[in-house]
């Protein structure tokens, strides 16, 4: 009797680690599946004074970085870009000068959003630069994309307007982040289209209303290369941030345009899924058989079906080896050395399998996709050197110059001017 209840208890607490194990592995799975509100912003820096010419804050890892920081407070209500730190009021805050307010709404005395894309709005209220609202026909349904037309009258060079950048944000993100670029393809005489993609926030959602990490969502992009075709564009330039890096990859190896893509940049891509995934979890200590069983549900017919997706993920198809066998396209990549969201290695390994169209540029200091915003000059100065080059520009950009606007604001005089 005693050897019955003994076995019965260990197959309940089997059955119990069991349980808990695919709990666990479900949970996991999902998380970066679920789509969320990428404009409500998480509180992560605290304002202790707010002067006319600066702001204090407390010191953390993101207000101690190196460069140029945005914060927004009641929704973007507020929205402020502030200077590189230029000291230490007290041993626990820094002070960063305050370049520009783009709202009427005055910060105050409380926790803010720190907002990585530094402009907010639009390419119209953020630059200047007249912006169509235009949809893209995709499979899902119709997505919104900003579609600005380069304007020698604004100071873009002629002669560039057919080839078009198709600008791709990142998981969780918005089409905001491409603001960042959107002056230099403009003054390259570049149009650009910065598209959204299914289960974005303002955008059709997908049957099952997950996030598929680029294996489903490049068929956005693609829908995007048909509509920038069939209003006269030539060449292709395809940039992306984050999992919009992965996606472009994705594009540029499954696309029926494969011809027109003239280029790709990347910025921090999400290049090895499965790499990004046993990261995370790694971190957050989940045995190594739970990480196991979170990729077979996300990889498998039955598994999918579990975590409710109506598909499997292809990420067998999203890992540097297949990239690097595939790839045709000369490619910039950027990545931040600094990140703890997409770990930088898969795209050292991929640039390292193809030297012959990968140019690899680290970024040290830098966190996940803010490359920009540790170097403004050195990225837009490495980003316009490339596309010069890669897009023959030469010709007819000439030398002009092409200037790296003073990140502070419209309202100060004075840049750098870059010749090209």
């Amino acid at each position: 009797m005693v050897a019955v209840y003994g076995a019965v208890g260990a197959a309940s607490m089997f059955a119990l680690s069991g349980g808990l194990l695919t709990v666990g592995a479900r949970v996991m799975a999902r998380l970066p599946l679920v789509p969320r509100d990428s404009l409500r912003g998480r509180q992560d820096v605290t304002l202790r004074a707010v002067h006319p010419d600066r702001v204090h804050l407390d010191a953390t890892k993101v207000t101690r970085r190196d460069g140029v920081l945005a914060l927004r407070q009641g929704g973007g209500a507020a929205h402020v870009r502030l200077g590189p730190v230029q000291g230490h009021p007290t041993a626990t805050t820094v002070s960063r000068p305050l370049w520009a307010a783009d709202t009427e709404e005055p910060l105050e005395v409380e926790s803010a959003s720190s907002n990585g894309f530094f402009w907010a709005g639009t390419p119209e209220t953020a630059h200047g630069l007249p912006t169509e609202d235009v949809e893209i026909e995709s499979p899902v349904g119709r997505m919104p994309a900003w579609l600005v037309r380069p304007d020698p009258l604004r100071g873009a060079a002629a002669g560039n307007e057919d080839t078009w950048a198709i600008l791709i944000h990142g998981h969780g993100s918005a089409r905001g982040e491409a603001l960042r670029v959107i002056p230099l393809l403009h003054r390259l005489g570049l149009t650009s289209l910065t598209i959204t993609y299914r289960n974005d926030v303002g955008a059709p959602a997908s049957a099952d209303r997950m996030h598929h990490l680029g294996s489903a969502e490049w068929e956005d992009t693609e829908a995007a290369i048909d509509e920038a075709v069939a209003r006269g564009a030539r060449r292709i330039l395809l940039m992306g941030w984050s999992m919009g890096g992965g996606i472009a990859l994705r594009v540029s190896v499954r696309s029926a345009h494969r011809d027109r893509i003239a280029a790709l940049v990347l910025d921090s891509p999400a290049i090895d899924w499965q790499d990004i995934l046993i990261h995370h979890a790694t971190s957050l200590r989940a045995p190594a058989p739970m990480r196991q069983l979170a990729l077979w549900m996300m990889t498998s017919q039955f598994g999918a079906r579990m975590v409710r997706l109506h598909e499997p993920l292809a990420l067998h198809e999203m890992t540097p080896p297949y990239y690097a066998e595939h790839l045709t396209h000369r490619t910039l990549l950027f990545h931040a050395l600094d990140d703890e969201t997409v770990p930088p290695e898969p795209s050292r390994q991929l640039a390292a399998m193809r030297p012959d169209l990968i140019e690899f540029v680290p970024f040290e200091g830098a966190s996940h996709t803010r490359e920009w915003n540790r170097d403004p000059i050195r990225y837009e100065r490495l980003l316009a050197d490339y596309l010069v080059r890669v897009l023959d520009l030469e010709e007819s950009v000439g030398s002009i110059e092409v200037p790296v606007r003073d990140p502070a604001s419209r309202a100060l005089e004075g840049s750098i001017g870059l010749r090209l």
